[in-house]
């Protein structure tokens, strides 16, 4: 899709990054019930304003044709000597493209504007979780230059 433009989301934007929002959460809640509490599309309206109210928080939104079709939080981690090699880094919160419009290169173009604003911002690295069932978007992340750092494991207890 040529014709998307990212800007900066503010809080007029919550009901339409909360549906997307929605969208993301529903795939994790039924692909691990385990781990995560069903969120309803209120509660998720609730989630996106709070987020689009801290002011720690950078929020992109992708608009195509007028319209909100992806979003990304994202958080400015200024670390103090703690043994890391990077003390700036980025790191994304939340990250969802509508899906009516997925696979049209809107994702990437998201990522690419988180890049770009955490270099100007002398981030030396950007990082994210990634849930292990969703292997699309870990193809989406690893095409992307992005590497696998540490595997987090779970057993629920019965």
């Amino acid at each position: 899709m040529s014709d998307v433009k990212i800007e900066k989301a503010d809080k007029t934007d919550a009901e339409d990054i909360a549906k997307i929002a929605y969208q993301v959460a529903k795939m994790h809640d039924e692909s691990v019930p385990e781990y995560f509490k069903p969120v309803s599309e209120k509660e998720q309206l609730q989630n996106i304003k709070e987020m689009l109210g801290d002011e720690k928080l950078f929020v992109f939104k992708a608009v195509c044709e007028g319209k909100i079709c992806g979003f990304l939080f994202l958080e400015i981690n200024y670390r103090e000597s703690d043994g890391l090699r990077f003390s700036r880094v980025g790191t994304v919160l939340n990250f969802g493209v509508d899906e009516a419009v997925r696979h049209q290169g809107i994702g990437e173009k998201l990522l690419k504007s988180a890049e770009d604003f955490c270099l100007k911002q002398g981030c030396k690295a950007l990082d994210m979780s990634v849930f292990a069932f969703n292997q699309q978007a870990i193809q989406f992340y690893e095409k992307r230059g992005y590497k696998i750092l540490d595997v987090s494991m779970r057993k629920v207890l019965k």
